[in-house]
């Protein structure tokens, strides 16, 4: 005679799930770092300029986003394009800092190198925005691009 059997059942699945959103959804992107690996850090700030990092890193994410709606995803050149724009976005934002806090004791040399600099921190940003290519116009679709005219 066989000893006793035990009935066994198999085990339930669990139904819990992670919480958050799930791997590879955009909706609870907050910083873009998850989206992309090709992304450049912007680098620290001191303290007294926390309000030019967060108008950088801002104006970051509002570039991956519209990069991202319009490509679909990051290049390593679109990611470079846009960290030189987020690099002269703050360059800016330190120039307009420096012209609020530092005004009283600079001569009017420098305010005007100041100024300079801050216009051409908007230039290269602007540079670097239409080198990314975001209001080219896409080709119409009855055009093949590889044949040339007859």
């Amino acid at each position: 005679m066989v000893g006793p059997s035990k009935i066994t059942r198999p085990k339930a699945r669990s139904t819990k799930r992670k919480s958050g959103a799930q791997k590879g959804k955009l909706n609870a992107v907050r910083s873009g770092t998850s989206i992309m690996r090709t992304r450049l850090v912007v680098g620290e700030l001191p303290k007294q300029l926390i309000s030019v990092r967060k108008e950088g890193r801002a104006y970051r994410v509002k570039l991956e986003a519209a990069v991202l709606e319009k490509k679909g995803d990051i290049s390593v050149c679109d990611a470079h394009l846009i960290d030189t724009a987020s690099a002269a976005t703050m360059a800016a934002a330190i120039g307009r800092w420096v012209l609020r806090h530092k005004l009283t004791g600079m001569k009017g040399t420098e305010i005007l190198a100041c100024s300079r600099e801050i216009v051409k921190a908007k230039q290269a940003r602007d540079a670097a925005v239409r080198a990314l290519g975001l209001d080219a116009k896409p080709a119409a679709p009855w055009i093949d691009a590889g044949s040339e005219p007859a």
